[in-house]
């Protein structure tokens, strides 16, 4: 059945500034699920799904945050091309109305693009609680558009939200009142283009203030000529001025934005939220942030490591997986096809065995931990306090967004690093990501092989990787070409408590991705041990690669399994790893060489594709070539040490 042409769906984006409750309000509308966390550039890939309304169907659209129309980093300039390109039917404007003066910036480009538009002020509980009244009344007044109160985290006025959709409304004319000289601007640039085509005025003026990117739109949808005559246009107004186009429109903003806020805005004395901002203090603080970090780390072992591995993981494999096989396996008379269900590699055992009763497990602790984290806000703030350690590495306080997001998934961190506007830090950021931080699977099962292990060899693996990460930061800072580090600027949200609700939904959500793009790889993993260990092809890897793994790293040949199953996925090979260090078959230092050689492997085959599509295949094939020779070289460093 031929796919119908999107330009011509009827579409509705979900606008706003970053960490608004835009996915929150895209899974309550469409049923479907977008990753939602109180985190600043969770959504970074667009998510879609088709709602019917009266009748009529709609594509929703869940887009990044953005700050400004005119803003060029990666994140804004995806928005801007959906709302530009594919033009919406309609625009939900997610505004936080904890935050309202910094929302309504944004408002006021966006009514610009005279496009129907709704208004949702979103966090309506918080702000209530924190003495912040907002008059919806006076403020559909103003704008001449629905406004519905929201929170999108609950669920609540959702459905008043859809049926206000019909009614969205176009804001005739500009709110914002402009110089006279951008005024006449204006109506000149309008004038260069077919009435029956005319860009909107909010185009208009990004043109006037040379947003990056708006040239090759108007280009490539009115061609060279047009351009030319706009630019010209466009030139005499910048020459008429004393100050900055850009700088002239993002005043007059605020000073609508201000005036705005003190017409709707009542604000009651109350000392709610004290606590939320104390322990965010406490978390950002150069000092008790450390002791903060600790607690959660040791917090996370514990869970992960001590419970996922101890009490879930035993309840999967003997109450549910062992009888199956055994069951299974008693209606099986062929030896051949036994071996291949149930085998040393068999796609049961070493493949669905391990991807599910093992690394399912741990990973649902893991993510718990993790969700709870991102909805609080400690991750924010997290990023705020490692602001300060990331300049000898060549990096802004900004590059801790992708590496943080890369202990959840290196593959969506390293598409993630669009958002550093240096392409220095970007190959940086990149290759710290792929190459000593482990991705939420790889840290589950880690946890859970350090677990065995006295408390003291998880702070001496993790201290061994965080000393390979920055090294590896200082060097790569040294040898790239000098580039500008933009300034790192933030806005850290609210210390929430998290709705269990949400952490649930969204741990169901990640454990499914897991087990869509995980599991049949173990599988596959499995199969292709099982062919290559009855074509006898596996004893002759052992052989070739046994100077490397058994004299160089004193490991056992069983390691051999281990790191072929990384080049499919990285937790594969540290299943095997747990099972060994589980029968006895690594003692101390070998669990600790094992674990940092396979944190520091070949990255995934997903996240190497990631590299390629970001950096190119040169640049990836270096980085992985230099990940695997440094994790090896590491390795046998760590195991000489503590063999001393």
């Amino acid at each position: 059945m031929p796919q119908p042409d999107r330009l011509h769906i009827n579409r509705i984006a979900i606008v706003g500034n970053p960490n608004v409750g835009k996915s929150s309000l895209f899974n309550g509308l469409t049923r479907a699920y977008s990753l939602v966390a109180n985190v600043p550039h969770t959504t970074m890939e667009v998510s879609r799904a088709s709602i019917r309304i009266e009748g009529k169907e709609y594509e929703v659209v869940d887009t990044p945050g953005i700050l400004s129309l005119d803003l060029p980093a990666e994140d804004g300039l995806i928005t801007r091309a959906i709302l530009l390109e594919e033009h919406p039917e309609v625009i939900i404007l997610c505004l936080d109305s904890n935050n309202f003066k910094r929302s309504l910036l944004l408002a006021a480009q966006v009514m610009e693009l005279e496009i129907p538009l709704i208004v949702c002020l979103n966090f309506m509980d918080e702000s209530r609680l924190k003495g912040i009244g907002l008059s919806r009344k006076k403020l559909e007044s103003l704008l001449g558009v629905p406004v519905v109160e929201t929170v999108a985290s609950e669920g609540h006025g959702v459905r008043e939200l859809l049926k206000a959709i019909p009614r969205a409304a176009v804001v005739e004319k500009s709110k914002v009142p402009y110089p006279q000289f951008i005024e006449a601007a204006l109506d000149e640039l309008s004038a260069c283009f077919p009435e029956e085509a005319m860009p909107a005025d909010g185009v208009l003026l990004l043109l006037l203030s040379q947003a990056s990117g708006i040239e090759r739109y108007l280009k490539s949808k009115y061609g060279a000529a047009i351009l030319v005559q706009a630019k010209a246009i466009g030139a005499g107004a910048i020459g008429r001025s004393k100050k900055d186009i850009a700088n002239i429109l993002f005043q007059e903003r605020s000073r609508w934005a201000e005036n705005t806020e003190r017409h709707i805005l009542q604000l009651t004395p109350t000392r709610t939220g004290r606590v939320g901002e104390a322990l965010g203090a406490l978390s950002r603080h150069p000092v008790w942030g450390w002791a903060v970090l600790l607690l959660v780390v040791y917090c996370t072992y514990m869970l992960v490591g001590r419970v996922g591995i101890n009490i879930i993981v035993p309840l999967f494999e003997d109450k549910l997986f062992l009888p199956f096989n055994e069951y299974i396996a008693s209606f099986i008379p062929w030896q051949i096809l036994r071996d291949f269900l149930f085998g040393d590699y068999g796609i049961l055992t070493t493949g669905l065995e391990n991807a599910i009763g093992t690394v399912l497990p741990i990973l649902a602790m893991f993510f718990l931990v993790l969700n709870f984290l991102e909805d609080t806000g400690y991750i924010a703030n997290l990023c705020v306090f490692s602001n300060r350690l990331f300049k000898p590495l060549g990096l802004s306080g900004k590059s801790v967004l992708p590496l943080v997001l890369g202990f959840g998934c290196r593959t969506m961190a390293t598409l993630t690093t669009r958002i550093l506007e240096s392409k220095k830090e970007r190959i940086i950021a990149v290759f710290l990501i792929s190459f000593a931080i482990p991705c939420a699977p790889l840290l589950g099962v880690t946890l859970a092989i350090l677990a065995l292990l006295p408390f003291k060899a998880f702070i001496l693996v993790f201290g061994v990787l965080i000393v390979m990460e920055l090294a590896a930061g200082i060097v790569l800072n040294k040898l790239l070409k000098t580039d500008l580090v933009p300034d790192f600027i933030m806005e850290i949200p609210p210390v929430r408590l998290p709705n269990l609700k949400n952490l649930l939904v969204k741990t169901y959500y990640r454990l499914k991705w897991f087990a869509i793009e995980a599991v049949p790889l173990f599988m596959i993993g499995a199969l292709l041990l099982f062919v290559i260990d009855k074509i006898a092809l596996l004893s002759v890897i052992k052989k070739v690669i046994a100077p490397f793994i058994v004299t160089y790293l004193q490991l056992p040949t069983a390691m051999v399994d281990a790191f072929l199953l990384c080049l499919l996925r990285l937790e594969a090979g540290a299943v095997v790893v747990l099972k060994l260090a589980q029968a006895g078959e690594l003692d101390y230092i070998q669990t600790i060489v094992a674990v940092i050689v396979m944190t520091g492997f070949v990255p995934c085959f997903a996240n190497t594709m990631a590299i390629v599509k970001e950096l190119g295949i040169k640049t990836a094939l270096w980085m992985v070539a230099s990940i695997t020779a440094t994790a090896f070289v590491i390795g046998g460093l760590v195991n000489f040490v503590l063999r001393m």
